[in-house]
C-alpha cells in the first residue's frame, strides 16, 4: 500500500498521503483507477486543498463503499442526517447505460431475453452491468434533466452529482456490448460452423476487479472490437450466470478473467488467457492463430500420405485396368501403394470410368459410411505392450478410458462407441481427435492414426 500511495503522489503532484489512500481505497486498491479518479476530481486543485480534498474524498469514499454494498449485496447503512438524500435517490430512476442501483430500475426488468447472460448477483451496478437501447437511456435522462430544470432542490443536485459521477465509472468499466452475441455456447457453436468464425469465450466474475480491468483496457479498445467482429463470435458471461454453466462444466478452469479460443467445429479449445494481456501482446496472439489456423477442414493444409490399395477389393474390370497401368510403367511404385491426397477432389483417382450415379437413399458420402459402421462389442484386450489408452470424451462431461489394440483399425473404436454407449442409441455422432474428423480414418490402425494414448471427442451430430 505504501509504495502504491508514493507513486499516486508522484504521478498527480499531490502532497498528502491522506488523498492518496482514500482514492486507492475507492478504486478497490488499483493505482490506475484512483489516478483516474483524482484528475476527474479536479486533479492538483482538488490535491491543493485539504479541507476539499478531505470533503470530497469522504464524499466519494463513501459513495464507493455504497457501489460496492449494491454490487455484492451488502447491507446498507443509512445514516439518519441522509435519510432525505437516500430515500430520494431510491425513488428516482437512475436510467443509466443498462443498470439502476436499487428503486425503480431494480423492479423493472430490462431486455429480459439477455439476463440468462448475467449471474445472480443482485441489483445492477457500475461492476454488473447489462445492456439497453440508447435510444431508451437517452429518454431516460431528458427526462431527469427536464424534472431537475423545473426545480432543483439540494437533495436534487446530490442525486445528479451522483448519478453522472457514476455513469463515469459505468462508462470507464463498461462491457463491450456492441459485439457480445446474446447466444448459448451450443448456438454459438452452430452460427461458427455457419459463418466461418472461431468462438471467443469471456467468463467474469463481478466480484473480481481483475474482470473490469480487462473491459476496461482490452475490450474497450476499438482495434479490439474489429479484430472481434471480423473473426470470432464473442461470448461474454458471468461466472454464476446459467447460460455459463455448459461451458464452465465441459471447459474447466481456475482463475479469472478466463479467454478462450474454440473450434466450432469439434468444441476443442485451442487457446487460452487466464490473466489480463497487454492489448498489444493479445492482438499479436490472436493475429498468429489466424494465420495458423483456419475454420474448416477442407481449408487447413492437407497432408499427403500414402494409402494401401488391396487388389481382392476391385472389380474384374478395375484390376485389368490397373495391370494395364503398371504394364506400361504408369505406376513406379510398389504394386498395392497408390498416393493419395485426402480431401481433394480436384484430382480423384479414375478406377471407374463410369459416370457416378447418385444414391437413391439420398444420404451423403459420410452419411453412408457411417451407416456401414455395424455395433460390435469388442473384448477389450489387456496385453499392454500391444495396446493402448484411448479417452473417450462425451458432451455430458463423461470421461471413459478403454484399452484397443494399436494395430485395430480405428473402425473398432466406432464399433464399440455404437455397442456401448447408451446415449449413443441410434444417433449419429462425430468422432475428433487434433480437429481430425476420424471417419475420414476408417481403414488405418489406432497406430497409424496417431492416436496411441489419445483423447477423442464425441459429439452427437445434428444431421
Amino acid at each position: 500500500m505504501d509504495e502504491q500511495i508514493d507513486t499516486f503522489l508522484a504521478i498527480t503532484g499531490s502532497s498528502d498521503n491522506s488523498v492518496a489512500k482514500q482514492f486507492l481505497e475507492m478504486a478497490g486498491g488499483d493505482l490506475e483507477t484512483a489516478i483516474a479518479l483524482f484528475f476527474e476530481h479536479g486533479g492538483a486543485q482538488v490535491g491543493g486543498n485539504g479541507s476539499t480534498v478531505s470533503q470530497t474524498a469522504d464524499e466519494d469514499a463513501e459513495f464507493a463503499q455504497q457501489l460496492q454494498r449494491e454490487a455484492y449485496q451488502e447491507p446498507r447503512d443509512v445514516r439518519d442526517a441522509d435519510s432525505n438524500a437516500h430515500y430520494h435517490d431510491t425513488l428516482v430512476d437512475d436510467g443509466m447505460d443498462g443498470f439502476s442501483f436499487g428503486g425503480l430500475g431494480r423492479l423493472m426488468p430490462q431486455n429480459a431475453p439477455t439476463l440468462a447472460m448475467f449471474g445472480n448477483g443482485g441489483n445492477r451496478g457500475v461492476f454488473n452491468q447489462y445492456e439497453v437501447s440508447d435510444e431508451e437511456m437517452s429518454d431516460d435522462y431528458e427526462d431527469d434533466y427536464e424534472d431537475e430544470e423545473r426545480a432543483e432542490t439540494a437533495a436534487d443536485r446530490e442525486v445528479r452529482e451522483r448519478r453522472e459521477h457514476r455513469k463515469k465509472l459505468a462508462d470507464m468499466f463498461r462491457p463491450p456490448f456492441e459485439i457480445i452475441s446474446k447466444m448459448a455456447l451450443g448456438q454459438a457453436k452452430t452460427l461458427g460452423r455457419q459463418t466461418k468464425q472461431w468462438i471467443l469465450v469471456n467468463i467474469q466474475d463481478n466480484t473480481d476487479f481483475r474482470c473490469q480491468i480487462l473491459n476496461r483496457d482490452l475490450w474497450s479498445s476499438a482495434l479490439v472490437k474489429q479484430l472481434v467482429k471480423e473473426h470470432f463470435i464473442f461470448l461474454q458471461y458471468q461466472s454464476d450466470a446459467p447460460i455459463a454453466a455448459d461451458y464452465v462444466q465441459f471447459y474447466p478452469f481456475t482463475d479469472y478473467p478466463h479467454i478462450a479460443i474454440l473450434d466450432p467445429l469439434t468444441g476443442e479449445r485451442l487457446k487460452l488467457w487466464s490473466e489480463n494481456p497487454d492489448v498489444e501482446d493479445w492482438k499479436t496472439e490472436v493475429y498468429e492463430f489466424l494465420d495458423r489456423f483456419t475454420v474448416g477442414k477442407d481449408s487447413n493444409p492437407t497432408v499427403t500420405h500414402k494409402k494401401r490399395l488391396d487388389p481382392s477389393e476391385l472389380t474384374e474390370e478395375q484390376q485389368f485396368e490397373l495391370a494395364m497401368k503398371q504394364s506400361m510403367g504408369e505406376i513406379v511404385e510398389d504394386t498395392d501403394a497408390v498416393e493419395i491426397i485426402e480431401g481433394d477432389e480436384s484430382n480423384p483417382i479414375d478406377l471407374d470410368s463410369d459416370p457416378e450415379v447418385p444414391e437413391a437413399d439420398g444420404l451423403s458420402p459420410e452419411q453412408r459410411l457411417f451407416a456401414e459402421i455395424k455395433p460390435v462389442s469388442h473384448e477389450e484386450p489387456q496385453d499392454p505392450a500391444t495396446t493402448t489408452r484411448i479417452q473417450i470424451r462425451t458432451g455430458d462431461g463423461k470421461r471413459v478410458v478403454r484399452r484397443f489394440g494399436v494395430e485395430d483399425p480405428v473402425r473398432v473404436i466406432f464399433e464399440v462407441i455404437k455397442a456401448t454407449f447408451e446415449q449413443v442409441s441410434d444417433r449419429p455422432f462425430v468422432l475428433t481427435s487434433q480437429r481430425t474428423n476420424l471417419l475420414t480414418e476408417l481403414n488405418k490402425t489406432i497406430q497409424e492414426a496417431g492416436l496411441k494414448n489419445a483423447s477423442i471427442l464425441l459429439e452427437m451430430s445434428d444431421v
